[in-house]
């Protein structure tokens, strides 16, 4: 009896400490542990149990580590459940990075994947039932749930997704993952400053080029003009007799002012004085010495003429008739006798030139 007595209090205590399985190094906002049927609020520190299931509130972060050296940092809106040797992203994003080559396994509804040392982005949605998976260092295997052996390798750099719909839930060929994309999902985990490292970037599409920076000044104040010990020399250049044209007048404007002043050299001259005419050559024409007097300025006036395409009778008619006749009367002229199908079937016919008769 003493020996099962000290056997309990000492083993109990052990299998107590063994069920812790990570604790918490950095959380903002509002993250909850559940088990048995009790929540507790996470904090820096707090411990995370066997069996424990983890809900990140939105717009808030967690950041978890376990005994093996792997951290976990969970986006807002995600739910996990830790279970001993074990991870699963029930809804959500886990950003996970792992610094021993030891093997490891996280999973989905429909995935697992094992990794070692590397990092990568794992999500699952829980409506659309869709994992994916996107590799920045390392190497990870990814399966569907029920045919682990079926995995396949995607390396740093690449990503695959697992989704019923596509080849009857077999993950899908590795594909390499554009820098655009990853920052679209990179801006997921904003919050996470440890995240941000240029790194992966640099591994994955090459090394940025240097930018040299240059030197910017305040809009408002000039530049400091150097001082040269030199003498300098002043030149003056004269011009004689130039005409310039002011800077805010265009040379349209210019070319018109010049017109309306030689304007008058061209206007016709009107008085009542009748030029003689001389004619030199051997038969010079009669000239009628009753010349035709000059007309005054009434009888000079433009008398109104009608356009040809209108005659007086169809003014007469577009006054008589209203507005909603005349409509009709342009509506009638645009009515067709048949529908747009026939009449183009009616073409068509008019197209052949056959002889439909039966006997020659």
């Amino acid at each position: 009896m003493k020996h099962l007595i000290f056997f309990f209090c000492v083993v109990t205590p052990l299998l107590g400490w063994a069920q812790i399985l990570g604790r918490v190094i950095e959380v903002k906002g509002n993250a909850f542990s559940f088990k048995d049927q009790k929540t507790s609020t996470l904090k820096y520190g707090s411990k995370i149990y066997d069996l424990d299931e983890i809900m990140v509130e939105d717009e808030s972060m967690l950041s978890i580590v376990n005994s093996a050296g792997h951290v976990y940092h969970v986006n807002g809106g995600s739910f996990v459940k830790f279970y001993k040797g074990i991870v699963e992203v029930k809804n959500g994003y886990v950003w996970i990075q792992s610094n021993t080559s030891k093997k490891a396994f996280v999973n989905t509804t429909n995935s697992i994947a094992q990794f070692g040392e590397g990092q990568f982005i794992y999500s699952f949605d829980n409506i659309s039932g869709k994992t994916q998976l996107l590799v920045l260092e390392g190497d990870v295997k990814f399966s569907n749930a029920l045919e682990p052996k079926l995995f396949t390798k995607v390396h740093a750099g690449y990503f695959s997704l697992v989704d019923q719909k596509y080849e009857n839930g077999l993950p899908r060929a590795p594909t390499k993952v554009g820098l655009g994309s990853y920052k679209k999902m990179k801006g997921v985990f904003a919050q996470f400053k440890i995240l941000q490292d240029t790194k992966l970037e640099q591994q994955i599409w090459g090394v940025k080029k240097n930018v040299v920076k240059t030197s910017r000044s305040i809009a408002s104040v000039a530049p400091a003009i150097k001082v040269s010990s030199k003498k300098g020399r002043l030149i003056v250049i004269k011009t004689y007799g130039v005409s310039r044209v002011p800077a805010s007048t265009g040379p349209m404007n210019y070319y018109l002012d010049l017109k309306k002043k030689e304007a008058w050299k061209y206007k016709p001259i009107i008085n009542n004085d009748i030029a003689t005419i001389h004619y030199f050559g051997q038969n010079p024409p009669s000239v009628n010495k009753s010349a035709p007097k000059a007309k005054t300025k009434e009888q000079r006036k433009p008398a109104s003429r009608v356009p040809a395409s209108i005659q007086k009778s169809q003014m007469i008619n577009e006054l008589k008739t209203s507005k909603f006749e005349a409509s009709l009367k342009q509506a009638q002229s645009q009515n067709q006798r048949h529908s747009t199908e026939v009449n183009g079937l009616i073409d068509d016919l008019k197209t052949y030139k056959q002889d439909f008769k039966k006997k020659y």
